[in-house]
């Protein structure tokens, strides 16, 4: 059986171009606030960050944090009884909060493009997916019937599916979930998207393919100097493709910065716990390792720090007053009290020996 993905534990994460900083901002996301059962519960709170051109950013957390809420309010796709109830989505220059249909319909696809963890159910068992790429060619970029059969099976090509004609003509069951991955993949960038976000588009997969779908979203963003959102519960995967990481909990934001500055030397409990129960080791040798405790229910009113009931080192202060989200040195940013005097681990301390990897 092969490997498990694990955490690096030694050495040093690329870091982001040096004009990374200086490239404009595609993406700002403002004190955004969703709510869910129909207005009656506030799931996010007031969560905030940005997105460079070219840059990609990873978002962890725990099932419940909102990271997908917060990633299906920027593509306009809530589900029924869920709605943006503050804050501002910028794109490009335009206001996505409140955004009518019709401008919905012509930014998907080819400004703000998706990848889910279930390829399978986005696409028509009924319809080869060769049809199902030339569709998107077709519709948003009006492309003629010869002309987007063409550039459909050239995209397939470029995904890294062999025999892509034979492919064109294939139905999705007759496909595996890596290769219907890459399927999914050509549609939403045969609009040429300025953003990706990918959405746990790896979850699903055995390690070997899901190491390949890794580098193929690493090569298409340096081709296409894609942005990318990338949401992930597996740190391995934010480690090779992120320059940056945002950390949720509870429907809060609680820790961003550049990658291997959270991993190696995390600044948040809960940034060190999720590292602690990451998967380390050879499958015969692993240890499961948990979070005691559980995230408060959806909606709760808590005054302190959301995580103070689970958190080591949490006092009567952390519970008592609300918890600022503090910017540190070198575009570091936390939401604890205690920082600046707690002593964490990062994955580089006791599970270097056992995971024996290397960034």
């Amino acid at each position: 059986m092969a490997e498990p993905r694990r955490v690096p534990a030694t050495g040093t994460v690329d870091s982001p171009p040096p004009d990374a900083e200086a490239a404009p901002v595609l993406l700002k996301v403002d004190d955004l606030r969703v709510t869910v059962g129909g207005g009656s519960a506030e799931a996010v709170h007031g969560v905030s960050f940005e997105v460079r051109r070219g840059e990609s950013i990873g978002i962890v957390g725990e099932s419940g944090s909102g990271k997908t809420l917060v990633c299906r309010s920027v593509l306009g796709v809530l589900a029924p009884g869920c709605a943006v109830s503050g804050g501002t989505i910028d794109y490009a220059g335009t206001s996505l909060v409140n955004l009518p249909r019709k401008a919905w319909d012509a930014l998907r696809g080819t400004g703000i493009a998706a990848v889910f963890q279930d390829p399978a159910s986005y696409l028509n068992p009924s319809v080869p997916v060769g049809r199902q790429v030339t569709e998107q060619l077709r519709v948003k970029l009006g492309a003629s019937r010869r002309d987007a059969r063409h550039a459909a099976v050239r995209l397939l090509a470029a995904m890294g599916l062999h025999n892509p004609e034979r492919v064109y003509h294939q139905y999705p069951h007759e496909l595996s979930g890596g290769m219907l991955q890459r399927v999914v993949l050509a549609i939403a960038v045969s609009g040429d998207p300025a953003l990706l976000i990918a959405d746990e588009a790896t979850t699903a997969l055995d390690v070997t393919i899901q190491a390949e779908v890794l580098d193929l979203l690493a090569s298409l963003r340096a081709e296409r100097g894609l942005s990318v959102i990338a949401v992930s519960h597996d740190l391995a995967v934010i480690a090779e493709l992120c320059d940056r990481v945002l950390v949720f909990y509870a429907g809060e934001l609680v820790e961003a910065g550049p990658t291997a500055e959270v991993l190696l030397a995390p600044r948040h409990p809960y940034t060190e716990a999720l590292l602690r129960v990451a998967s380390v080791g050879s499958w015969e040798r692993r240890t499961l390792a948990v979070i005691d405790g559980q995230p408060p229910p959806v909606g709760a009113t808590i005054t302190g720090c959301r995580f103070a009931d689970r958190c080591d080192f949490a006092t009567e202060q952390c519970r008592s007053q609300p918890v600022p989200l503090t910017e540190l040195a070198d575009g570091r940013s936390v939401r604890c009290l205690r920082a600046q005097e707690i002593a964490l681990h990062g994955a580089g301390a006791e599970v270097a020996a056992e995971a024996g990897a290397a960034w």
